[in-house]
């Protein structure tokens, strides 16, 4: 008898329950009596005792409907629940979207492999007798054939005499009727061919009946599909080449390419996905945030059709559960999708591909605080599987693994058929009259536009303006609820807070005072916008947080600017990734310093990157391409690497700094944030707190007012934590037992693990 962890949804912990038939097995979905009511649960792990203070109950039954969960899957939750901190609900709801129910079919499945024996000349001379002396026969066909034939029931012997066996058509009927299929219903099989033909078959294992999901759409399988229908492979050059062949046979599970803007990186992952599928194994491919890629999902749905399974944030609840038990089912085997995606129930992985490997994107900003690359990294070494990171601007701690060995690195320094690096140029804006457009800038795009060809425009702020102020009294628009200034927005004539979100419309007028002398500062994309079209009478199109609300914007925005509709396009950081316009000459950096100047160790780590893959939008076709970078900083050892195409070099002195600060990847870093209502009560707690976890072998700093100190009526405190990775693993369990005592109705306590953003 075994004694398993279960967990019942809507719980936060594990029961135990005793099996007492040694039937059931780690994620198997059980019945079991909870608080005398009979409730739905998840076999967790096995129980290393066998002697409780309490009474044990025992597993009620399996549940056939409900989805049976593999144990490295299991194994991965746990993970993520100690790692990161979590309650096992928060992770098992990110982890599986609800409304799943499975329902089940018999099915005959046909093995190649056992065809019947079939001889055209055994048929042909029975055709004219109707039976054969066998040693008349024997004189026609050697005794090793009549022996099969008569195994297969081609022949039958009835004492000298053999005969054909009459109903050997039938059974060349059921080959021929399983030559376009791969599985057929029972109900329909039996209806079609006698029970005694079906039973022969089954007898000699040419046909199977198997127990399997039933399928929610029409009857398409996989196996068909990768047979019949996969794009064939493109001629990749020599780098692509080099890098697909080093990764598929490398005995290493772990891969970093670093490949420029437009070197085909794609092209490799496409290929490699190929690869596992001609072995009958999926992948899962995860970007940054799949709204902004149509390119990538009309290329994908091209190359691999009904094998895809697309999973993103935009998806209804109803949709996702069916695009899960597509693949739970096998019916589907490559996943494209973003985070959450790692968690797609594919079987028999093969490859796990993150493109734009450095975006922050992949880390989850609520409970469970994950990172999917580090889940990716997990379940590969769970389920055997390869891990393919790829960026032109890798994390500076990927990167580091990467030159340390611990991701196999492979380099892509040329664009895909030789097209050109765009040439860059920085301006300083101090010597410019004009705060929105350079002289330079303006000169440039007016060539662009003579030239019939297309800009795209970068500004990383939102709205219209980022501070309304009044001219006559000094009032600024502040949000009531956070600690922070509103921003306009002149598509809607609002000002919102783009912490709590709170909106509220702005007619013109100081709120105070009732003046209309209102002072813009901060400009954003729309106030640029607004500038643009003074200067150029062309179709420009905006691409941010407001525009992209709109169903289908970025299926349109494609489709519309490709075919040059637009001639302009001006967006905050969701243009810079993601997108192929070879008729792109000019990218605009309209204000570098915006992510420059945010206190945070990685803020030049964030400008190089966002500035480096918007200037990768540019020249990606025949024609050489140029980018202006705005700057207000141009002595930046930031914007001058920029400038040279000096990743490297940016890499070796940001490096060299993380070591002297002890920052990752030297160290493992936590961020405890603690919020309340009642200052008071924040600042006396966030101090009990910071003395409970006290230790000697970390480093905390704190408590500390966070950047922006109130969100949402909650004013905030954080306790910065950094530490070697093994005194951290150590100490993250301090946390979680300390932690306990400190549940008060007055205030939250929040644990991140490897934070992304520290404000």
């Amino acid at each position: 008898m075994k004694y398993y962890k279960i967990f019942i949804d809507g719980t936060n912990g594990f029961f135990t329950y005793k099996d007492e038939k040694d039937e059931f097995k780690i994620g198997d979905p059980v019945q079991v009596n909870f608080r005398n009511k009979l409730k739905a649960g998840i076999i967790i792990e096995e129980e290393k005792e066998n002697e409780f203070s309490f009474k044990v109950l025992p597993i009620k039954k399996l549940l056939e409907d409900q989805i049976k969960f593999s144990e490295n899957f299991i194994k991965l939750l746990i993970w993520i629940q100690n790692y990161y901190l979590a309650s096992f609900d928060q992770v098992f709801s990110a982890a599986v979207p609800s409304m799943l129910n499975i329902k089940y079919e018999f099915l005959y499945k046909f093995n190649k492999d056992k065809l019947t024996y079939v001889n055209k000349e055994m048929e042909e001379y029975f055709l004219e007798r109707i039976k054969v002396r066998k040693n008349t026969l024997t004189k026609n066909f050697s005794k090793e054939r009549i022996k099969k034939a008569l195994e297969k029931k081609v022949l039958k012997e009835e004492n000298k005499w053999i005969s054909f066996f009459q109903e050997h058509e039938m059974y060349k009927d059921i080959e021929e009727y399983f030559q376009k299929k791969y599985f057929v219903s029972k109900e329909t099989l039996e209806k079609k061919f006698p029970k005694n033909i079906i039973d022969n078959a089954l007898k000699n294992n040419e046909i199977e009946l198997i127990k399997n999901i039933k399928a929610l759409r029409e009857d398409k399988y996989c196996e068909e599909i990768i047979e019949n229908k996969l794009v064939e492979d493109k001629i990749l050059n020599e780098e692509q080449t080099y890098v697909k062949n080093g990764i598929i046979n490398s005995e290493k599970k772990h891969f970093l390419i670093k490949g420029v803007t437009g070197s085909g990186k794609t092209e490799v992952y496409i290929q490699l996905i190929k690869n596992g599928l001609r072995k009958g194994k999926g992948s899962i491919f995860l970007v940054p945030e799949i709204s902004l890629t149509p390119q990538m999902v009309k290329r994908f749905q091209e190359e691999f059709g009904e094998t895809i399974a697309i999973l993103h944030s935009k998806m209804t609840i109803s949709e996702r559960s069916k695009e899960w038990y597509n693949l739970y089912s096998g019916r589907k085997k490559v996943v494209l999708g973003v985070r959450s995606a790692i968690f797609a129930p594919l079987k028999d992985l093969e490859y796990v591909i993150i493109d734009e490997e450095h975006e922050n994107s992949y880390k989850q900003d609520s409970n469970p605080r994950y990172n999917a690359k580090y889940v990716a990294i997990k379940r590969g070494e769970l389920e055997g599987a390869k891990i393919v990171l790829g960026s032109a601007t890798p994390s500076i701690e990927s990167y580091y693994y990467g030159k340390e060995g611990i991701f196999e690195l492979f380099y892509m320094n040329k664009r895909y058929k030789d097209a050109k690096m765009p040439s860059m140029e920085v301006v300083d804006m101090k010597n410019e009259n004009n705060s929105f457009f350079s002289e330079k800038l303006l000169e440039n795009i007016r060539e662009t536009l003579l030239r019939d060809e297309q800009v795209i425009l970068l500004l990383n702020r939102k709205g219209y303006s980022t501070l309304i102020q009044c001219g006559d009294c000094g009032h600024i628009e502040e949000c009531k609820h956070c600690s922070i200034k509103m921003n306009y927005y002149s598509s809607g004539h609002i000002l919102k807070c783009n912490y709590c979100g709170i909106t509220r419309k702005f007619d013109g007028h100081c709120s105070k005072c009732g003046s209309t002398n209102i002072v813009h500062s901060g400009k954003g994309v729309e106030r640029v916008e607004e500038e643009l079209k003074k200067y150029f009478p062309v179709e420009i199109i905006r691409v941010d947080g407001e525009s992209s609300k709109e169903k289908d914007f970025y299926k349109n925005m494609y489709r519309d600017f490709s075919q040059g509709k637009y001639k302009i396009m001006i967006g905050t950081q969701m243009i810079a990734k993601g997108l192929h316009f070879p008729n792109v000459t000019l990218v605009g950096v309209i204000n570098a310093d915006t992510v420059l100047t945010i206190p945070d160790f990685r803020s030049g780590e964030r400008t190089f990157q966002l500035v480096t893959q918007v200037a990768g939008r540019a020249g990606r076709g025949e024609k050489e391409g140029r980018v202006i970078i705005q700057t207000y900083q141009p002595e930046s050892y930031v914007i001058n690497k920029i400038l040279e195409d000096d990743y490297d070099g940016f890499y070796e002195k940001e490096i060299e700094n993380r070591e002297i600060l002890f920052y990752p990847p030297f160290s493992k870093i936590i961020n405890i944030g603690i919020s309340s209502t009642k200052e008071d009560v924040l600042e006396s707690i966030s101090k009990e707190i910071y003395d409970e976890i006290s230790w000697e072998m970390v480093e905390l700093h704190g408590p500390m007012r966070s950047l922006v100190y109130k969100v949402k009526d909650r004013y905030r405190y954080n306790i910065f934590i950094k530490g070697e990775r093994k005194y951290i693993n150590h100490y993250k369990k301090i946390i979680r037992e300390k932690l306990k005592k400190f549940r008060g109705k007055d205030y939250r306590v929040v644990v991140d693990i490897d934070p992304i953003n520290l404000i």
